[in-house]
């Protein structure tokens, strides 16, 4: 039964939830598609880019060198749509591309944060951004590990991600990619949350969902203007 607010009485299966379900679905079947057909349909390919390109665009359009960037996406937004015909047939590499430099950015933006203090690693940054009490030294010790073992998570994940994609199947990559790697995400979050309650039982609090909200609520006010 949905409520006024959109909600079923559960509160989870909501309308937006199930249409975002269903569009993560329809997705990752156009992705498929596109990865494993030697010559695929122009619209799976458009789609496969569009997040990069909106990506790509919201940051050219929020960096501080603007009015060169701007200009730069829109010529390689030009070279792409008259070489469409070559980047269909190359469909498969504009999803990989994607996984892998998504992985790759992700550890360095990790890892670089390390060589700090403690209280300066990327999830010793967002545990004081999200928790209103001052953390101690053992709280920070133990968020520069989170943070070396998320370097160290996504760092492999590149790396699998190119030797799948070079010296597998192409169904077996498009299978890490598109579903390992989401499951692995969850079972990252939520093994995180299980070993601080057994480390840290008198610390602060977060749920997995807590800590999943911080990490998006932190990237926005970074990128903010």
């Amino acid at each position: 039964m949905i409520g006024r607010n959109g909600r079923t009485t559960h509160g989870v299966l909501s309308i937006r939830n199930i249409l975002l379900v269903l569009a993560g679905a329809v997705y990752l079947a156009i992705g498929y598609v596109a990865t494993t057909t030697p010559h695929p349909p122009l619209v799976t390919v458009l789609i496969g880019i569009a997040p990069l390109g909106a990506a790509a665009l919201v940051a050219a359009w929020k960096a501080r060198v603007r009015m060169l960037l701007v200009p730069l996406y829109a010529l390689c937004a030009l070279a792409i749509a008259f070489n469409l015909d070559q980047l269909r047939d190359h469909a498969a590499w504009v999803y990989f591309i994607q996984h892998a430099g998504a992985m790759t950015l992700l550890a360095i933006t990790f890892g670089s944060t390390l060589g700090n203090n403690h209280a300066g690693a990327l999830c010793s940054r967002i545990a004081s951004f999200i928790i209103p009490e001052s953390l101690d030294a053992n709280y920070l010790y133990y968020t520069w590990k989170v943070t070396l073992a998320w370097t160290i998570f996504f760092a492999a994940s590149a790396v699998l991600s190119v030797l799948l994609f070079f010296f597998a199947p192409i169904e077996v990559w498009w299978a890490f990619a598109n579903l390992l790697t989401p499951v692995s995400l969850v079972i990252m979050f939520t093994g995180e949350y299980l070993i601080r309650l057994r480390v840290l039982p008198d610390g602060p609090r977060l749920s997995v969902t807590a800590t999943i909200r911080a990490y998006r609520e932190y990237g926005q006010r970074q990128n903010a203007p």
